[in-house]
């Protein structure tokens, strides 16, 4: 069994199925660990990864880097976007990977199936068709990294609140009292707020 199969393997058992979200994001784990210089067999204290979309390819990511929201090594930035950008704590390297656009400039591959799968399914919140996915998924399985992800080197500035850790610093809003770690509130009118009362005002 190579690497791919033991990996894709390790996403399923925490997700509980393969579909194309999960082969995308363990592809997307293998080369961007590698990009890295990290081997993708093991968990790397050293990985942040900031993960744009709350979908199955998210789990593959945790699943195979070992990072988590617990251990603040997994950063959830609510985009709607598959990309995922993993970052090496040390070195400073940082590595975007996204789907690349196939409905329009390349084979077709995540996004083309994606996109027949909410047409076939545009009349009802129904899974798409048991045989589709697992053809998309053989298709995306087999298909080269280069014509299914976008891979780049980018420039990311960690925040100093991000840096997993136990806490530092933390606060209690003046408007519901609860308290705040980590410099995630506000100050407005020169009162600290939390982000959910912030959002209220």
């Amino acid at each position: 069994m190579d690497n791919y199969q033991i990996l894709i393997e390790k996403a399923r058992a925490l997700h509980g199925e393969i579909c194309p979200g999960v082969v995308l994001g363990t592809k997307m784990s293998i080369v961007a660990m590698e990009e890295l210089g990290m081997d993708p067999m093991k968990k790397n204290k050293d990985l942040i990864v900031y993960v744009e979309v709350d979908r199955c390819m998210t789990d593959a990511i945790q699943a195979i880097t070992g990072c988590t929201l617990g251990h603040r090594t997994l950063k959830y930035k609510d985009y709607g976007k598959f990309i995922a950008t993993f970052v090496d704590m040390i070195t400073g390297k940082a590595i975007k990977v996204s789907a690349r656009d196939d409905i329009s400039s390349s084979p077709p591959g995540f996004w083309t199936s994606i996109e027949k799968s909410i047409k076939q399914n545009e009349n009802n919140r129904s899974t798409p068709n048991k045989d589709d996915m697992r053809l998309t998924v053989e298709k995306l399985s087999k298909m080269p990294v280069k014509e299914l992800l976008k891979v780049e080197e980018v420039d990311v500035e960690i925040p100093e609140n991000d840096i997993p850790g136990f806490p530092h610093y933390i606060s209690t809003c003046s408007i519901c009292g609860e308290h705040v770690i980590d410099r995630k509130e506000f100050k407005i009118g020169g009162k600290i707020i939390c982000e959910s009362c912030a959002n209220k005002l």
